[in-house]
């Protein structure tokens, strides 16, 4: 059977970036820029911070049929193009040892297959794919230089964990949404959707094999990330929530984001307590 195309259906989306402020309860936001006017109707997402000043992200800029990788320098707003191929590359995600980075390809062998590979950082050697007899990644996320959780497209998504070591990937659980996160100590965030409006984000520690609940999310949103000192952060429209599992009994409202025209917020990632990139899709009406 085949498996649906998790990209098939680009949306307009555009990257912004603020300048993080964990020490007040007030303006923790600020200096915002839009980092992707020059794809601003175009599709640009999935942003990871390789460098502290060096932004990587999913784009159709030079070519709406499919995407490419990309890289920003935050301080020229120089662009760089990292790949170029025929085949739609998706998800940027640094991987252990520094030397190369890990993509999810839609490849173009005729059934869309998507599968993760590897990219090098540098020029010298060819991209390879991971775990080639694992199909359907749609997300990932690496516990450790030879193992990572994959988001396996299908009815429902589900939760697999892939180690070099074997050629199969292992069930874990199914109904899991699209934002996959390792903790300082190597323990695995997660959400999972147990019902069509109670959905979690869970912790998993590989090391006791123990899955507990953090936090009921916030209603119908997917994505999170993780600040240094343990808190999450989460968004919901205009507005970015904060929790921190050991202060906090539920969410608390950490920013507002409606005065930049920022109405639907669908992902964010962090560079540590330093700044943070936001995905915006407009709203049609």
């Amino acid at each position: 059977m085949m498996l649906p195309n998790l990209f098939a259906q680009r949306p307009s989306t555009n990257i912004y970036l603020f300048d993080l402020n964990l020490a007040t309860s007030t303006n923790t936001l600020s200096h915002p820029r839009m980092l992707t006017g020059f794809n601003k109707d175009g599709y640009n997402n999935q942003p990871a911070f390789f460098q502290p000043d060096e932004l990587w992200f999913t784009s159709d800029y030079q070519d709406t049929t499919q995407t490419d990788i990309w890289s920003l320098h935050l301080d020229t707003g120089k662009r760089r193009q990292i790949t170029k191929t025929k085949a739609s590359e998706y998800s940027p995600t640094p991987m252990f040892g520094g030397k190369h980075f890990s993509t999810v390809v839609v490849e173009t062998d005729g059934n869309d297959t998507q599968r993760l590979w590897q990219y090098p950082m540098t020029a010298g050697s060819l991209p390879t794919p991971l775990f080639p007899d694992v199909t359907g990644v749609g997300y990932h996320c690496w516990l450790s230089k030879d193992s990572a959780a994959l988001f396996i497209v299908g009815e429902p998504h589900r939760l697999d964990f892939a180690s070099n070591s074997h050629d199969q990937s292992t069930f874990f659980v199914s109904r899991i949404g699209r934002c996959l996160i390792r903790d300082p100590q190597g323990r695995l965030l997660f959400l999972q959707k147990v019902t069509e409006t109670d959905w979690y984000i869970k912790q998993y520690d590989p090391a006791f094999e123990r899955t507990e609940i953090i936090v009921k999310s916030r209603s119908g949103a997917e994505d999170f990330c993780l600040l240094p000192d343990g808190s999450l952060l989460m968004a919901e429209g205009s507005i970015i929530y904060r929790y921190h599992p050991s202060k906090d009994i539920t969410w608390r409202i950490f920013a507002d984001l409606s005065a930049y025209g920022l109405m639907n917020i669908t992902r964010l990632a962090n560079q540590e307590s330093r700044q943070i990139a936001i995905v915006n899709q407009p709203v049609i009406r």
